[in-house]
């Protein structure tokens, strides 16, 4: 047997005793706990309740996941307090809001397409109930 045989055959057999501990470990991990599945579990999969089949889950009969309820306080804190300090209530980067002369329209305008070099437009962000809420919330909008 060359030397290259006995390397070839000494690889086989690691890897035969590989796959045999990693059998057995997986024989007596099922054997020791029934509850849980032998093999991990898919992304469509969920785990099985005690006594209760296991669910599988196929794309059409997934839930969509709920999307978080807009609060026109939190968008304007973490986008638009980067640039309208303390909440609208002091110019920064951009003007002042509270107490702004603009109308409702314009201030909607002006969020939803920008300024051309000033702002940024957020039509593509927020959607027109939602920008229609950060009006009402810089209208709201009082001295601390």
């Amino acid at each position: 047997m060359t030397s290259l045989q006995a390397a070839a055959c000494s690889a086989v057999h690691h890897a035969v005793s590989a796959t045999a501990v990693c059998l057995a470990l997986a024989v007596c991990s099922a054997a020791a706990d029934d509850s849980k599945p032998a093999t991990p579990m898919t992304r469509y999969e969920t785990p099985k309740d005690a006594g209760q089949p296991a669910q599988t889950k196929t794309a059409d009969q997934s839930e969509p996941a709920k999307a978080p309820e807009f609060s026109a306080h939190g968008a304007f804190s973490n986008i638009c307090g980067f640039c309208h300090e303390d909440g609208g209530r002091r110019a920064g980067k951009g003007p002042q809001l509270m107490g702004t002369e603009k109308t409702d329209e314009q201030i909607f305008e002006r969020i939803k397409f920008g300024k051309p070099g000033r702002m940024a437009a957020f039509g593509g962000v927020f959607t027109d109930d939602q920008i229609k809420q950060i009006v009402v919330y810089i209208r709201n909008l009082k001295p601390r």
